[in-house]
């Protein structure tokens, strides 16, 4: 008896030609690489959302700004602007 179920799944067809591609680069089928996934997500080793190689992540650097501030006066370097001196009312609006 085999340890494996036969199941049937619908995916988009952009998932799949996603699926065909990576696995086309990293030499697995599309159930090989579904079973990883879902055994990663299933594990708890996989954040669905923001994975370790997500571009983002490398953005991350690239915007240090070395500004000790940036995360209370981000509004002054994103505009220009100091928002507290214009709602005291120091600055023309």
């Amino acid at each position: 008896m085999s340890d494996t179920v036969r199941t049937q799944i619908e995916l988009p067809r952009d998932i799949f030609e996603l699926l065909r591609q990576r696995g086309e680069k990293h030499g697995m089928t599309p159930t090989q690489q579904i079973v990883e996934m879902l055994t990663g997500y299933l594990g708890g080793e996989i954040d669905p959302v923001l994975q370790a190689d997500d571009p983002i992540l490398r953005a991350v650097p690239a915007m240090d700004s070395g500004l000790g501030d940036l995360a209370t006066d981000h509004d002054r370097y994103l505009y220009g602007k100091d928002w507290q001196e214009r709602a005291q009312g120091e600055l023309p609006g």
